[in-house]
């Protein structure tokens, strides 16, 4: 089943400098990951009045956790992580999350919304 590995970065001071950065350096070198199947790119808005901590969502999908895993301890994968450093100040979070224990109800099914 895919595993995701998930960046969440906060809210930039400079959101202009952070967007070169992100789409014209650190895309590429994410791109280069072996084994990524997916990239998907978002910026993140509220749903209602409040303010999210938030700026940009970034999923790389892989096959598996080795994949994740062998991608992360490629060169790719270093220098991405090196990156991090020049343009994600206000902070990026990273989480993994397995697909194989995500459930899916779609509306009108048992148990459905």
């Amino acid at each position: 089943m895919p595993v995701r590995l998930i960046a969440l970065y906060q809210a930039p001071a400079d959101p202009e400098a952070f967007d070169r950065h992100y789409h014209e350096v650190h895309t590429p070198i994410v791109l280069r990951y072996p084994r990524l199947q997916e990239l998907i790119v978002g910026n993140v808005e509220p749903m209602g009045p409040r303010s999210v901590p938030y700026y940009l969502s970034t999923q790389m999908v892989f096959d598996t956790r080795d994949d994740l895993d062998a991608a992360m301890a490629s060169q790719a994968g270093i220098e991405s992580g090196r990156d991090l450093r020049n343009f994600a100040s206000a902070g990026v979070t990273l989480y993994v999350a397995d697909d194989a224990s995500t459930t899916v109800v779609r509306p009108g099914q048992a148990g459905g919304l």
